[in-house]
């Protein structure tokens, strides 16, 4: 994996962590960092590889 693949699976998952700990004081805003962090983790296995 590229680093910048890696990278945002890296942020992908602080993203989930943080909108686990949003939960306690607002679902909505915890709601917005799940979907923000489950987009950035996917995203790497969505794009396109490299040959080579």
């Amino acid at each position: 994996m590229s680093r910048p693949r890696g990278f945002l699976v890296v942020l992908g998952i602080a993203f989930l962590v943080a909108a686990l700990a949003i939960t306690a004081f607002d679902r909505f805003l915890a709601l917005g960092a799940f979907i923000v962090g489950a987009f950035l983790l996917v995203l790497p296995f969505l794009a396109i590889h490299e040959d080579g």
